[in-house]
């Protein structure tokens, strides 16, 4: 890692950008230097010493910045990062990446063009239990993996008065919790031959898409991801079958809890620590008898994704998501929507 820390510009103060991002740096070391924001007051008031903007143009022109963040409603991500790529920066935008897949080639050249680093910020990649069920897969203990199952469920039955419950491009469950679990699916097991899906308004009165469920397949591999507003029991996250071995799993992973309704920072000795009780459940069949253990999860780590974006912009090293990865996952999304439409299977290009 470098000596001198990245610096960071941010534009937005909202949830995300006070919850999701500015916690997150001191742990990553790199360094919030500036913030656009129309809520001065509440960014001095946790940052005194950052430098504060009115508009995302004059944060751009700030030279000292090195990435630009945007934790900015998801219909400003792709004009926003083209803005920030013309004046020479990198940029990160929250989940979704952009609204559709053209818009997402459009950055993507952008940035080829700048020369310039486009990506988005999929910080649940470093979630407990997915680096728990990535180790696993590593372990090999399901043999050939035939079921996956993701579900990222909240009970919200009221509408809240925000843009993120308003019909505006790049807006809805699906773009939101669901771009995380897609993306988290694509990371395991790659772009799927098949889907077909289900989205729907459900709750009553929504004006956007709160709940999906969809069924992908990568040759015998059968996966199902879904999200719901409406459901009080909410506990399930994994299910995993394989020719040798089962996971199940329930809980979220703790770090959002810590950080938003705790108070605790990420430098705290504990942060990212999940209780025993919420430890997933392995079977495995062994010399033909079964074995059931509780597996311990891996402490997350959603810093490490703001390492890891430093150590690329600074050191040359692997980006930890690319602007193709994230235009995939706008491509999943695009493709529900397709198939719930038609009532058809949707299919990839091999």
């Amino acid at each position: 890692m470098s000596a001198t820390p990245l610096k960071i510009g941010l534009v937005g103060y909202g949830l995300a950008g006070k919850v999701f991002h500015t916690p997150l740096y001191e742990a990553a070391g790199v360094e919030l230097a500036a913030v656009a924001t129309s809520n001065a007051a509440n960014v001095l008031a946790d940052h005194p010493s950052v430098r504060i903007y009115e508009t995302p143009t004059q944060l751009f022109n700030d030279s000292e910045i090195d990435l630009v963040v945007l934790a900015s409603p998801s219909f400003t991500h792709a004009p926003l990062m083209l803005e920030a790529l013309a004046a020479g920066k990198h940029v990160l935008s929250d989940k979704p990446f952009t609204a559709t897949v053209a818009e997402a080639d459009v950055v993507i050249t952008a940035a080829k063009k700048a020369g310039r680093i486009a990506s988005c910020y999929q910080n649940r990649r470093y979630d407990a239990d997915f680096l728990t069920l990535q180790s696993l897969l590593d372990q090999h203990v399901f043999g050939e993996v035939v079921h996956f199952e993701a579900h990222f469920d909240r009970y919200s039955p009221t509408m809240k008065d925000r843009w993120q419950e308003t019909e505006q491009s790049g807006v809805g469950n699906h773009y939101d919790l669901g771009a995380h679990i897609i993306d988290q699916a694509l990371v395991l097991f790659g772009m799927p031959d098949w889907l077909q899906a289900d989205v729907q308004k459900q709750r009553e009165g929504s004006s956007i898409i709160d709940q999906f469920h969809v069924r992908m397949a990568k040759g015998r591999l059968r996966i199902e991801l879904s999200a719901g507003m409406l459901v009080p029991d909410n506990r399930l996250r994994y299910r995993v079958h394989g020719t040798t071995g089962s996971w199940f799993k329930e809980h979220l992973d703790p770090q959002e809890g810590q950080i938003w309704h705790q108070g605790m920072k990420p430098t705290d000795k504990r942060y990212g620590l999940e209780d025993e009780s919420h430890y997933g459940t392995l079977t495995t069949i062994e010399d033909g008898k079964t074995i059931t253990s509780r597996t311990k999860t891996l402490k997350g780590d959603w810093p490490g994704i703001y390492r890891d974006f430093a150590s690329a912009i600074q050191q040359g090293s692997k980006l930890p998501v690319t602007g193709e990865q994230a235009r995939d996952t706008i491509s999943v999304i695009e493709a529900m929507v397709a198939s719930s439409s038609s009532g058809q299977r949707i299919h990839f290009a091999p």
